[in-house]
């Protein structure tokens, strides 16, 4: 019973101390802001022939609570790096408590598994989020150009073609595209802008229309020709990935096969003898040994997902 109560006690002060973390990194990011703005305020803008140049990998620096609303940022999730923040402190919490009192499994094991399940998680939802968002605007960027070109040859201007293409589009398109036209209407140049924009998402398709417009708007050039020629490129590129992955199909159905297969024949072996497999969750050398297996299931999985994973 003495253990129990000090156990518990544990797990309420890492509980507390995550919380306190969290909140000192919350006061430090709006002291930060803060200053921010102080220092905006404070600078009279002086203008110069010469054009300033950004450095946008400079605001990629910052504590985590920066990062992770960075994070967030690039996602259609809509939470807040506090609410995330709490639901982590929560879960590691929550796990800890369930393995203590009802696993009986280590301390230090079950601490470990309370801290890594949780983040571990939220990692990884934030990055599938991530790679649906960059999906689904890379999907609709070639049918975008296009609207983006016909604006340009109607003979508007850069800002207006893109609220043709704002008023026209939905999702990930709209949004990055309503931050752009935004941003050029307060005064931000439009390299500055198409630079902040392919830092958010950060994908190849991104990066030349960043390239390709900026150079013809500096240069004088065609630019609907460019951007025409450019619809073009990335539907063949759109192309060629979705060939890619079905030629990949196969890895990738052997490896969910493969990976599901173990977990599959435990929970069948549960069902039908529990008493035989209960040694693997309640004796200590059972918990090692099954976290040695889970830990080589997912190395074997991240293997092959690399293998099959064709970059194009």
């Amino acid at each position: 019973m003495t253990d129990v109560i000090l156990l518990s006690g544990a797990a309420l002060a890492l509980f507390i101390g995550l919380l306190l973390w969290m909140l000192i990194l919350a006061d430090r990011t709006r002291r930060q802001q803060l200053a921010r703005l102080n220092r905006g305020a404070a600078q009279p803008v002086v203008q110069t022939g010469k054009p300033s140049k950004s450095k946008p990998t400079r605001a990629r620096k910052g504590g985590a609570l920066t990062r992770l609303e960075a994070a967030i940022a690039g996602t259609s999730l809509r939470v807040t790096a506090m609410e995330i923040l709490v639901q982590v402190g929560i879960g590691v919490l929550a796990i800890y408590s369930f393995l203590i009192l009802f696993t009986e499994m280590h301390p230090l094991l079950a601490v470990v598994l309370a801290l890594g399940l949780p983040v571990g998680l939220a990692a990884l939802v934030l990055k599938i989020a991530r790679a649906r968002y960059r999906r689904a605007f890379t999907e609709a960027l070639p049918e975008t150009l296009d609207v983006f070109a016909r604006g340009l040859r109607a003979g508007r201007p850069i800002a207006d073609s893109l609220g043709i293409v704002v008023e026209t589009a939905s999702g990930p398109i709209c949004t990055e595209f309503a931050r752009c036209r935004a941003e050029i209407l307060l005064g931000t140049a439009l390299s500055e802008s198409l630079t902040r924009l392919e830092g958010r998402l950060g994908t190849p398709e991104v990066s030349f229309f960043a390239v390709a417009t900026t150079l013809q708007a500096e240069t004088g050039g065609n630019l609907i020709e460019t951007m025409e020629n450019l619809a073009d490129q990335l539907r063949e590129r759109r192309k060629l990935r979705r060939k890619a992955k079905a030629l990949s199909s196969e890895a990738r159905a052997s490896a969910a096969i493969l990976a599901a297969l173990p977990f599959a024949v435990g929970g069948a072996i549960a069902a039908l003898n529990w008493s035989y497999l209960a040694p693997l969750f309640f004796d200590p050398r059972g918990q090692v040994m099954g976290a040695i297996a889970v830990g080589g299931v997912a190395l074997g999985v991240f293997v092959m997902a690399r293998m099959g994973k064709l970059n194009v």
